[in-house]
C-alpha cells in the first residue's frame, strides 16, 4: 500500500465529523446524555454530598463552617427567611432553598444583592460526586482543547492523564467508590445500548451508503447490550481479579513470618502478576475505542471482541496511533465548529427575539459563554413577575438542552470515529476490506453466509 493510499484512509476518519451530525445519530446521542445526567443527578439527591467545593482534587469536606460562612448563612435566613432561635449552624441546603424560593418575591433593586448571597453560599457548599465529576471532566476536557490548539503536548497529556487515571483515583480518595462502582456499571449499560447504536449505523453507512433509521439502531444496540457491556466490562473484571489476587498475596504471604520470605524467593512470579494487571490496562486504555465497533461490525462475543482489539494493537501499534491522533484532529477542529454555531445560536437568537420583548424574560434566562459554561446573567436585574421567572426559566432550560446536544455530538462522533478505526485496524491487520462487515444472514463473528434448511438436512443425511 502507498503512502498516498495510507493518507487517504487516515484522512477518512476526518468524515466521521460530518456522519456524526445526522439527526438521528444526534437523537440518539441527546437520549443517552440525558439519561446519564439524570442518573448522576438522582445518585447527588438520594446521598450526601461530601466532596469539597474546591473539586475532587480537594478531597472530602469535613462537614464545619468556618464562622464566616455561619455568619453568612445566618444573616441570609435574617434578611430574607424566618427569624429562628435554634443555636446550632443552620442547614446550608435548606437556607439556599429559602433563599432560591424567595427569588421571585423580592422587589427588584434587591435582586442583585439576593444572588450575590447566592453565589457565596454556593461557592462553599459540599458537592456531591456526580456534579464534582462533571467539573472536573469540563476542565479537563477544556484543558484538553487549549492544549491541542496551541500546540501544548503537556496539556493535551495532562488532560488525557487526568481523566482516565486521576478521575477514578480521586474519586475513590474522596470515599466515592460505590459511585465510581455503581455509577461506572450505569455508565456502561447506556454506552452498551446507544453506543452499539451508533457504532453499527456508522458501519452500516460506511459498508454500503445505508443510513439505519433511529429505530433499526436502537434495537441493534438492545439486541447486542449483552455483548457489547461483556466487551467493556471482562477487561476491568480481569484487571480486578488479578488487583484482588496481588492484595491477598500481600495480606497472606508477605504477611506472616517466614512464609514472607518464601513469597520473596519466588517474587519474580509476583512480578509477573503485576505485569499482567499493567498489560491489561493499557491494552484497555489502548483498544478501549476498539471493543464496541467489533461487537458492531462482527456480531461478535464480549471476549472476542477484547481478542480482536487487542491483537490489533499488538499488531499495528503505530497504525494505531496515527489513526487517534487524526480521529483527535477531527474532534478538536469539529468542536470548535460546532460549539461556535451552538453559542452564536443560543446568544444571537435571544438578543434578537429580545430586542421587542417587553419584559424582562431574557434578562432572567441569562447568557450563554460557553457550551461546558454556567448559564450566567448579564449583570442587570429583572421582575418579580411570576410569568417572567417561569418564561426566563423554560428559555434556560432550552439553553441546557443545546449544551446537552452538543456534548451529544462528542459522544456521537467519538463512537463514529472509533467504528472508523477500527475497520481501518482489520484492514491493515487481517486484509479485510472495510466493505465487509455482518449482516443478517451471515454468522455472528464471521463474515461466513449461515447454513440454509436444505444444506442442514444434506448435513444430516
Amino acid at each position: 500500500m502507498t503512502s498516498a493510499d495510507n493518507a487517504r484512509r487516515f484522512g477518512s476518519i476526518l468524515k466521521a465529523v460530518a456522519t456524526s451530525l445526522q439527526p438521528s445519530r444526534l437523537l440518539i446521542s441527546l437520549l443517552a446524555i440525558t439519561v446519564l445526567m439524570l442518573g448522576g443527578q438522582i445518585w447527588d439527591e438520594v446521598t450526601p454530598s461530601t466532596v469539597s467545593p474546591e473539586g475532587l482534587t480537594a478531597g472530602l469536606h469535613d462537614g464545619n463552617l468556618g464562622l464566616e460562612e455561619e455568619g453568612v448563612l445566618r444573616r441570609s435566613q435574617r434578611r430574607w427567611g424566618e427569624e429562628t432561635d435554634s443555636e446550632g449552624s443552620p442547614d446550608m441546603q435548606s437556607v439556599l432553598s429559602m433563599l432560591q424560593a424567595a427569588r421571585s418575591s423580592v422587589p427588584v433593586e434587591d435582586r442583585e444583592q439576593l444572588d450575590r448571597v447566592i453565589r457565596r453560599i454556593d461557592s462553599f457548599r459540599p458537592r456531591g460526586a456526580f456534579e464534582s465529576t462533571v467539573q472536573y471532566l469540563e476542565v479537563h476536557f477544556n484543558l484538553f482543547v487549549e492544549g491541542a490548539v496551541h500546540f501544548h503536548p503537556t496539556a493535551v497529556y495532562t488532560a488525557i492523564l487526568g481523566t482516565v487515571y486521576h478521575l477514578p483515583a480521586h474519586l475513590w480518595s474522596a470515599e466515592q467508590g460505590w459511585f465510581l462502582i455503581i455509577y461506572g456499571i450505569f455508565f456502561l449499560l447506556v454506552l452498551s445500548v446507544a453506543g452499539g447504536a451508533l457504532c453499527r449505523m456508522e458501519a452500516c453507512q460506511l459498508s454500503a451508503n445505508e443510513r439505519l433509521t433511529m429505530r433499526e439502531a436502537m434495537l441493534h444496540g438492545v439486541e447486542t447490550w449483552w455483548r457489547s457491556f461483556s466487551a467493556l466490562a471482562i477487561p476491568i473484571v480481569l484487571g480486578g481479579v488479578v488487583c484482588a489476587v496481588l492484595l491477598l498475596i500481600g495480606l497472606i504471604f508477605m504477611s506472616i513470618p517466614l512464609l514472607n520470605i518464601l513469597t520473596a524467593l519466588v517474587y519474580g512470579l509476583v512480578l509477573l502478576l503485576g505485569f499482567l494487571l499493567v498489560f491489561i490496562l493499557l491494552g484497555y486504555l489502548a483498544s478501549g475505542t476498539m471493543l464496541l465497533p467489533a461487537v458492531a461490525v462482527e456480531n461478535c462475543e464480549g471476549g472476542d471482541a477484547m481478542q480482536r482489539a487487542y491483537a490489533y494493537i499488538l499488531n499495528r501499534p503505530l497504525h494505531m496511533l496515527a489513526s487517534v491522533i487524526v480521529a483527535l484532529v477531527g474532534l478538536i477542529l469539529g468542536w470548535l465548529v460546532v460549539q461556535l454555531v451552538a453559542v452564536f445560536t443560543v446568544n444571537m437568537t435571544a438578543e434578537i427575539v429580545g430586542t421587542w420583548t417587553m419584559n424582562d424574560t431574557y434578562v432572567e434566562a441569562g447568557t450563554l459563554s460557553s457550551i461546558f459554561g454556567q448559564v450566567g446573567s448579564d449583570g442587570k436585574t429583572g421582575t418579580s413577575m411570576w410569568y417572567v421567572s417561569w418564561g426566563g426559566s423554560l428559555v434556560s432550560w432550552w439553553m441546557m438542552l443545546v449544551q446537552y446536544l452538543v456534548a451529544g455530538w462528542i459522544f456521537s462522533y467519538v463512537m463514529a470515529a472509533s467504528t472508523r478505526i477500527y475497520l481501518l485496524m482489520r484492514r491493515a491487520c487481517d486484509g479485510q476490506d472495510e466493505r465487509l462487515i455482518w449482516w443478517p444472514g451471515l454468522i455472528p463473528g464471521t463474515l461466513a453466509q449461515e447454513p440454509s434448511g436444505d444444506d442442514q438436512r444434506l448435513e444430516a443425511d
